[in-house]
């Protein structure tokens, strides 16, 4: 062999050395899983707070399991919208030296993700999208209807999905004897509980971003609405064939207008043209916290396979939407049975017009004809009921993250100031009794964490009832409509692709998988450090 030969053949391998160095990926790049790409629709209620951390700082690691890449604001829930009837521009004793910016549900949202120091996703604001002025009685009957001579007064509200007609009717009403009177709407979260938003958890926020001298990050987007954005979002990755999640952890009114912004005008958003909105199923999947599912299915049709909760006094059913003896409790609940004295429970105003619910939770309820046209959509959507995050408590949480000298980080910090900030004088609840319903949503992406079952037959009572064939007349259609709007069940007569969870996944020795899921949320908010970050 010449030496010419030897010298190129020498260059030669030097050149496939360095082209496989740098621009092949190395056999542990290559198996590297490709993080899952997730949206986080949020109404910035308490827990959602611990949802968009862990969230955020899954996304932070270096070989993530996920990667949060936008967060849309819900403009129904507990969230908070300026310049409208629920936001409280007059209470500053609520606000303090907050302004009304900081304080709606976009800023509040960019401060948490301050916190995490999490600048790789955006906010997109659902507010204002659809809102309308409504004329609300100021005397009104048990279903609403002013009485003769009622004054009536003006409000701007942010409307859900199904619109105005979903909203009304509306009326002034206590909804609890140490409350002043509000404006309640029957698919409405009522102000006192978005209130202990502004009590706890925006200062709460503020005081960990000052304590860690940590920048707020400009994070809000004011020219794209939240459906637009989640509209975007699903066509790019339809053409891309990339896989996105979208996690709602509160009513899901933005999805449910993405939805039909696609079906109205696939193109405009990057969709073929002619695309069915059932075809994004091979690349999006929707993730939910919400409803409550009753396993005795004598509770939801009677011996006939009639729908029960027409009934005047239903059976008992699970749900979280109940008032009784003027406190609200979660878990197992029934409307007051016959004879019962309805002066004597809450206020005795408007007892039969609001929160005589059954098998409903807050989220579905509160915009049930969103998540009716989600359920249909033919787009895979993955539920986790209260029946799973029954088993997901913040019990002790914050005692172990104040015993834990790891701990010292601004997400752990924040998580255990905000648990323990109502403590001992609670607004409407103790946040240390109450659960990881958004974050056992969020964590289950990726986790293992629940039992997954299919419910392709999964149907939920909106303001028509879903069948009109289940409307007896045993009550007033108005009663009706009240009592049991966000309630799921299911009759067998369609095939959707829907999974709900009932149960959780605890790990080995954890008898009840409280530990399970407190591990994990410790483990990631105790080693947060100073979360990676990139700057774009």
């Amino acid at each position: 062999m010449s030496r010419f030969n030897v010298k190129n053949i020498v260059s030669n391998m030097f050149v496939v050395a360095a082209y496989v160095a740098f621009c092949l990926p190395t056999a542990s790049l290559a198996n590297k899983p490709k993080p899952i790409q997730v949206i986080l629709d949020t109404d910035g209620a308490f827990e959602s707070s611990y949802a968009t951390l862990v969230l955020a700082l899954a996304s932070s690691q270096s070989s993530p399991p996920v990667k949060l890449v936008g967060v849309t604001t819900s403009p129904t829930g507990e969230a908070y919208c300026n310049n409208s009837n629920a936001y409280p521009n007059l209470k500053r004793d609520l606000l303090g030296n907050f302004s009304p910016e900081e304080g709606d549900v976009n800023g509040l949202t960019q401060k948490i993700l301050s916190i995490a120091h999490y600048n790789e996703a955006k906010i997109y604001s659902g507010c204002d999208e659809s809102v309308a002025v409504i004329s609300v009685p100021s005397q009104a009957d048990d279903y609403g209807r002013p009485l003769p001579n009622a004054k009536f007064t003006s409000f701007r509200f942010q409307l859900p999905y199904g619109g105005k007609k979903a909203f009304e009717p509306c009326l002034f009403h206590q909804e609890f004897k140490f409350s002043q009177n509000d404006v309640v709407c029957w698919n409405e979260f009522n102000r006192p509980f978005r209130d202990e938003t502004f009590k706890y958890v925006l200062p709460t926020a503020q005081n960990i971003l000052n304590k860690y001298n940590l920048p707020e990050l400009s994070l809000i987007d004011r020219k794209k609405k939240a459906s637009d954005f989640l509209a975007d979002s699903m066509c790019a990755a339809y053409v891309k064939h990339e896989q996105l999640t979208v996690l709602s952890v509160g009513p899901a009114t933005n999805l449910a207008r993405a939805y039909e912004k696609i079906e109205n005008k696939p193109n405009k958003y990057g969709c073929p043209q002619y695309l069915q909105l059932s075809q994004l199923k091979n690349v999006i999947s929707t993730r939910f916290i919400g409803g409550v599912w009753d396993t005795n299915k004598a509770d939801n049709f009677d011996a006939k396979g009639n729908y029960r909760l027409n009934e005047p006094y239903p059976t008992w059913t699970l749900g979280n939407i109940y008032f009784q003896d003027g406190s609200h409790i979660f878990g197992e609940h029934h409307l007051p049975f016959p004879g019962t004295n309805f002066e004597n429970i809450q206020t005795g105003q408007h007892k039969k017009a609001f929160n005589s619910l059954n098998n409903a939770e807050a989220n579905f309820w509160i915009d049930a004809v969103a998540i009716n046209k989600i359920l249909n959509s033919g787009i895979p959507a993955y539920i986790v009921p209260l029946n799973a995050t029954d088993e997901a408590r913040l019990t002790g949480f914050a005692d172990r993250l104040q015993s834990n000298p790891r701990c010292a980080t601004p997400p752990a910090q924040f998580m255990k100031n905000l648990q323990l900030s109502n403590q001992p004088t609670p607004g409407f609840y103790v946040y240390d009794t109450l659960f990881f319903w958004d974050t056992l949503a969020a964590t289950s992406i990726w986790k293992d964490y629940v039992n997954f079952k299919d419910f392709s037959d999964l149907e939920i009572t909106t303001l028509t009832n879903g069948d009109p064939k289940t409307v007896t007349g045993q009550v007033p259609v108005a009663e009706l409509f009240r009592r049991d709007i966000g309630n799921l069940f299911r009759r067998g007569r369609y095939n959707h692709p829907v999974k709900l969870a009932l149960s959780a996944k605890p790990a080995e020795g954890d008898p009840d998988f409280k530990t399970t899921i407190q591990n994990y949320v410790i483990g990631l908010a105790c080693t947060a450090g100073r979360p990676h970050h990139v700057n774009k």
